[in-house]
């Protein structure tokens, strides 16, 4: 069986909830409104209890035999460089316990070029943060790991990313994570007010209704004038490719000659990102649920309503299967569109002022997709909304909280900085009409939404490095893991970015969740034997649910 065939019916009810699986999840989402935001701009399952590993092909030859006597140049240069790191203590201590184990905890500034072309010789500072195992040497090498949207899992989340890992991994390698350049320590960019947060997860479900055409566009508006504020003439500077090039610096300052790294979400994009610039850097990388850098905003926004609608029907068909049965009735999907549609873009209002709109309903939906337990509660919020009571607050309540509550305004300003940064496609009002119509064609209901967002970006000034086409020829063999059916990170995608990376090794799973590793038994063996005993797998392998 391939993935092409694998259906939603195979994914697999567990009831296993975990702290790390709803980040993986909030990260993800906000990586997706950075993909989306491009469009203009979790919660993974249990491990498996299926057979350990499911492979075809002849496996590829081990990490240390491909990489060449000499090291392959990219885009980026030989490689950058910098003064050794020096550690010290972090702010909130010395050490943490996380799931039972302790970790060591040591945070760093790198002081990184602010430009790397040269055009600027001032610098800005990159904090990062390390984690080791009790008993972990000082020298043990690190694992960098950038786990979501560009704002999350930074510095002072290094021991939680740890105790996310199988404890073999942390008994290797000291996990570091880093505030991307614009976040948190490293000089962190805060530019979307309460307001207007508030306004973006309340857009409306079709563009061409009424008014929202003139919210889009007050919002690309209000949003670039107050982050060309807040940032001024820096503003362009704050995105994935000179990232990239931090990441290397980061390297560099570790005292390594080459940069093992974790990546998931717009992390693992980052990852690619690193590979295409600096292939002979690259010692092991775990990719997982990347973006196509070289999709366009549009084709972004289209993959993710496609892969929402297959997940759509998916919740509906198991509504029925619900303890007490389903609250949205026998035709769930019927409900919720009409709903959608009767909400609009004027919606109601839940207390403290926070409007639901049918594109908050959408928003909800992608929230929850990805993980089946939830499917109950996000019924039953979105039922509460049609009721004779029409209330709003249990909808409004599962967004704000799984995106973080009052973190949602900076976690924003990242996601929307990041995507605006990252293309240069700024669409005009008819390649909006355009793109929505394509849309509604392909997915009916997510489609017009998810298009929609393409306007945000359309005063957003022009990008000074915009992603494109990746490759890293050259690089040892890295791993590229995708979910058959992430609404977050489409499959089409990653395979996508797999295909055109001659070094990537794509390792599926059967599954709707967002964040494989390590969500998946199988995947979790697959990345670790990698990982700690240079074991590439088999080309085009594939684990079950």
């Amino acid at each position: 069986m391939t993935p092409d065939q694998v259906t939603p019916a195979r994914w697999t009810r567990t009831r296993r909830i975990a702290r790390s699986a709803r980040r993986r999840l909030r990260a993800g989402l906000l990586g997706w409104l950075a993909a989306v935001l491009a469009v203009v701009a979790g919660c993974s399952l249990g491990p498996s209890s299926r057979p350990p590993l499911v492979t075809s092909g002849e496996p590829a030859p081990p990490a240390s035999s491909a990489a060449p006597r000499t090291p392959p140049t990219g885009p980026g240069g030989p490689g950058r460089r910098s003064d050794p790191v020096r550690w010290r203590t972090c702010a909130t201590g010395s050490s943490a316990e996380v799931g039972g184990r302790r970790f060591r905890l040591d945070c760093a500034q790198i002081e990184v070029p602010k430009a790397y072309d040269g055009q600027d010789g001032d610098a800005l500072t990159v904090g990062i943060q390390r984690a080791r195992a009790d008993g972990l040497a000082d020298s043990a090498p690190p694992l960098v790991a950038v786990l979501g949207a560009p704002g999350e899992n930074g510095v002072g989340a290094a021991a939680s990313v740890a105790g996310s890992l199988p404890a073999a991994v942390t008994a290797r390698f000291a996990v570091v994570t880093l505030d991307l350049r614009g976040t948190g320590d490293s000089v962190g960019v805060d530019c979307v007010s309460p307001a207007d947060a508030g306004d973006l997860l309340a857009l409306a479900p079709d563009p061409e209704q009424a008014t929202s055409g003139d919210l889009l566009s007050r919002l690309s508006r209000d949003l670039t004038f107050d982050c060309t504020d807040e940032a001024g003439p820096d503003l362009t500077r704050f995105a994935t490719t000179p990232a990239a090039d931090d990441l290397d610096t980061v390297r560099a300052a570790l005292g390594v000659p080459a940069l093992t790294f974790l990546g998931r979400g717009h992390g693992a994009t980052l990852g690619a990102v690193y590979a295409h610039r600096y292939p002979g850097r690259v010692a092991a990388m775990v990719l997982d649920g990347p973006a196509d850098p070289r999709l366009g905003p549009d084709a972004t926004a289209l993959a993710t309503a496609v892969a929402a609608e297959k997940a759509l029907d998916t919740f509906a068909a198991a509504c029925a299967g619900f303890s007490g049965g389903c609250p949205l009735g026998t035709d769930p999907r019927g409900r919720i569109t009409a709903l959608v549609q009767a909400l609009g873009d004027v919606g109601i209002t839940a207390d403290g002022g926070r409007l639901v709109t049918g594109g908050t309903v959408l928003l909800a939906l992608l929230l929850e997709l990805p993980d089946q337990d939830r499917w109950p509660a996000l019924a039953s919020a979105i039922a509460a909304l049609d009721d004779a009571d029409s209330d709003p607050g249990p909808l409004a309540d599962l967004v704000t909280g799984a995106l973080g509550g009052d973190a949602v305004p900076a976690r924003l300003s990242a996601a929307l900085i990041y995507a605006c940064n990252d293309t240069s496609t700024r669409v005009s009002a008819a390649a909006l009409t355009d793109a929505v119509g394509k849309a509604r064609t392909a997915a009916p209901l997510f489609g017009p939404w998810a298009a929609g967002t393409v306007a945000l970006c359309a005063d957003w000034p022009a990008p000074a490095a915009a992603l494109g086409p990746v490759s890293g020829a050259g690089a040892p063999p890295f791993l590229v893991l995708g979910a058959v059916d992430d609404v977050l990170s489409p499959y089409s995608a990653v395979r996508s970015l797999a295909a055109q990376m001659p070094s990537a090794v794509l390792v599926s799973w059967q599954s709707g969740a967002h964040g494989a590793y390590p969500a998946s038994a199988c995947i979790s063996a697959t990345v670790d034997a990698y990982l700690l005993q240079h074991r590439v797998p088999a080309a085009g392998t594939l684990c079950p649910p």
